[in-house]
């Protein structure tokens, strides 16, 4: 859940003052318009008030994890799956098609198609190979 804006220093100079005549956490809240959570937790802590960073969700994945899917993707056509339990990670393959595309190294390309000569029938590769053997023993 998001954080609401913190007290600015002309608030904080208000409740300092509106604290040291022993007036209640309501009353001040209500005179400058702001919730009674924020005003007690400046109270609580002036000094350290603000300060806490929100860590966020931790990642599924740790460094040295995201280096081995990188490892084992690179220079292979594995997909995801084979990826992840090839590694032994128990994440989805979307968790591993994330740590791949955030790594940056390493970039999805089109396959290239194959040269026409491979694509001739088989038939036909054979009969070719049979000519040239039976020119060779005429000779």
């Amino acid at each position: 859940m998001g954080r609401g804006k913190t007290l600015t220093m002309p608030e904080r100079a208000q409740v300092d003052l509106m604290v040291q005549l022993k007036m209640s956490v309501s009353l001040i809240s209500a005179r400058i318009h702001r919730s009674r959570t924020v005003i007690k937790s400046y109270i609580s802590g002036p000094v350290a008030y603000g300060t806490s960073k929100s860590t966020g969700r931790a990642r599924k994945l740790k460094q040295r994890d995201e280096r081995n899917v990188a490892r084992a993707v690179s220079n292979t056509m594995k997909s995801a799956k084979d990826v992840g339990a090839e590694i032994q990670l128990k994440v989805s393959k979307s968790t591993i098609l994330r740590t791949i595309q955030r790594s940056g190294n390493i970039t999805r390309q089109i396959m290239q198609p194959i040269p026409t000569t491979a694509l001739e029938p088989s038939w036909l590769r054979r009969r070719s190979k049979c000519s040239i053997g039976q020119r060779a023993r005429r000779t």
